[in-house]
């Protein structure tokens, strides 16, 4: 008796042990419900008598597929116990996860006769997690999915193969930084999130658009089941008309128009990053454009990158290599032909390569900061010809030497100083050298651009305003700024065929001589061009017609043949 005792009150004492740890259920083989406890009832909302003799089923969240179920049911009918987690549904409908070990109860006869159920509450954890993946799945700015989730959602799109068209446009801002500096990043903040709610409206996010903030002012747009990939671009131009309408913050009226590039389906990306990466360069490429019009990715632009990426990678090291040459295109009097000077410009000699023009390195230098160094080397460089030239060819030197100025050069604090070294290194006359700067450069920080121009000035060297024309405040350019020479942009010699152009030439050119200034025509092709500027009084100008850009010794070797029949006496500092 007394082992039997014992026996039963260490049942009991298990028993009381497991109704105090956990929501505890017997039910028979058919899932009707034999027994719980207190602690079933508690976290249910359902009476004891209520839940005795019921199937279990009364607890059915419709949160598991049938699939999930069947596996269960394989497992314990088996005689296994079966561990998991469930969703199940309370009496007043409010869901909760539960912690779910199922195991089989045994008979005498060894068969299974019901099944012991013991839940744990996991549902706060559940909702912790839940919020720890929403919080790594979206934008805490916006609310919009953020990188990891638009990535996942794209793969998903990739792998799934159905065949339908599906696109990713990807969006940015322009002009954002300049708001977010000179307003504050609260009201960046504001305009990011109104960005994203004028996203949701716009696109309506279903199971076939999801809108996504990747970081800073960047966000993506993913369009599934498209009738037609050009579908993409009606999405995206809606876009630019919605995004590009002023935005009322704080008490400013902000406008903020966007670029955007498209990569469809059509481009078969494998991976969500490739494709992400596709519609980045499309993106770049409506930036750089300014059309306000979206770009749709090709591979031409993939090509495109990948030898910026190899320019940037070879620029770091171009100076020591001794790649950089300069080559000078000569500058005629037109009424003499005489040699009056010459305009220093750069070449990239690479020896995979061959060369490399101008336009495809100088805006990669200026984005690397490496225009600071090629900037230097190039003043330095163009006066140690210039004083070649001076010992070799004396009184045939030619008069002018004109050396291009980036706008991070005129920005930078030793541009000045550079310039006075190179003149004194060399023993140049600083009135022999002329430095040139685009009008949409020197109006870019128009107090700055002034007073550094006037440090220049009082080194002695001439200023010349290259591209003449092409901005927006061309008069007052030739006003407020020490300038010595105009060189009229050539797309007017190239157009001078027309009679509006011609007026305009003509009056730019009695313009300059009422100030004071030398005019140079540029990109002088033909005898008619160079006929209509002598016509038209222009002293001064360059172009194929006379000569292509060529390197030192050619043009000492010109020189001393007489070809331009340079004259004039030698300056002397």
């Amino acid at each position: 008796m007394t082992d039997i005792h014992s026996e039963l009150s260490y049942l009991q004492a298990f028993r009381d042990a497991v109704d105090e740890a956990g929501i505890v259920a017997i039910n028979d083989t058919r899932g009707k419900i034999l027994d719980v406890n207190d602690n079933f009832c508690q976290i249910s909302g359902y009476t004891r008598e209520e839940l005795i003799g019921a199937d279990h089923r009364i607890l059915r969240s419709d949160q598991h597929s049938n699939e999930f179920f069947r596996e269960m049911y394989r497992t314990i009918r088996r005689g296994k116990t079966w561990r998991g987690e469930i969703c199940n549904k309370a009496k007043n409908g409010r869901l909760y996860w539960v912690n779910t070990t199922i195991v089989p109860m045994f008979n005498e006869q060894g068969k299974i006769d019901g099944y012991l159920a013991l839940r744990i509450d996991i549902s706060e954890q559940k909702r912790l997690m839940q919020r720890l993946q929403h919080l790594a799945h979206h934008d805490p700015l916006t609310g919009l999915p953020n990188r990891v989730s638009i990535l996942e959602s794209i793969q998903k799109v990739i792998d799934r193969k159905t065949g339908k068209h599906f696109a990713l446009l990807f969006m940015d801002f322009d002009r954002f930084k300049l708001i977010n500096d000179s307003l504050g990043h609260d009201v960046g903040d504001k305009l990011l999130e109104a960005i994203a709610d004028r996203l949701r409206k716009t696109v309506r996010a279903s199971d076939t658009i999801q809108a996504a903030r990747l970081g800073g002012d960047e966000f993506v747009v993913l369009l599934e089941n498209l009738h037609s990939p050009d579908d993409a671009t009606l999405v995206a131009n809606r876009l630019l008309e919605t995004l590009a309408r002023p935005y009322i913050l704080g008490g400013y009226t902000i406008y903020s128009s966007a670029s955007i590039g498209i990569v469809t389906s059509e481009h078969r990306s494998e991976t969500a990053s490739e494709m992400l990466s596709d519609a980045d360069l499309a993106m770049y490429e409506a930036k750089a454009a300014k059309q306000d019009r979206p770009i749709v990715f090709d591979r031409v632009l993939r090509d495109k990158a990948q030898k910026r990426l190899y320019i940037e990678n070879q620029l770091r090291d171009v100076i020591s290599r001794d790649e950089l040459k300069l080559f000078y295109q000569p500058i005629i009097d037109l009424e003499t032909g005489e040699l009056r000077g010459v305009e220093a410009l750069i070449r990239w000699f690479h020896p995979e390569c061959g060369m490399i023009p101008p336009d495809e390195f100088i805006s990669v230098a200026e984005e690397m900061d490496m225009i600071i160094p090629v900037g230097n080397f190039v003043v330095d460089e163009a006066c140690r010809q210039l004083a070649v030239w001076r010992k070799t060819l004396g009184e045939r030197t030619p008069e002018n030497l004109h050396v291009n100025v980036s706008r991070k050069q005129l920005e930078h604090p030793t541009l000045v100083s550079i310039v006075a070294e190179a003149l004194e290194k060399h023993e140049i006359p600083a009135k022999c050298l002329h430095l040139e700067v685009t009008e949409s450069i020197i109006m870019h920080d128009r107090e700055a651009s002034i007073a550094t121009l006037n440090e220049l000035k009082k080194l002695g060297v001439k200023l010349d305003v290259d591209d003449f024309g092409t901005g927006y405040s061309s008069l007052s350019c030739l006003c407020d700024f020490p300038i010595d020479v105009l060189k009229l942009d050539r797309e007017f010699i190239k157009k001078s065929d027309r009679d509006r152009e011609v007026l305009l030439i003509h009056a730019l050119i009695i313009l300059a001589e009422k100030l004071g200034l030398e005019v140079i025509g540029e990109g002088i092709e033909n005898i008619e061009q160079l006929q209509l500027l002598q016509g038209l009084g222009c002293r001064l100008g360059q172009g194929y017609y006379y000569s292509k850009p060529l390197c030192g010794d050619e043009i000492e070797g010109s020189i001393l043949n007489g070809k331009w029949h340079a004259t004039h006496p030698m300056i002397n500092a």
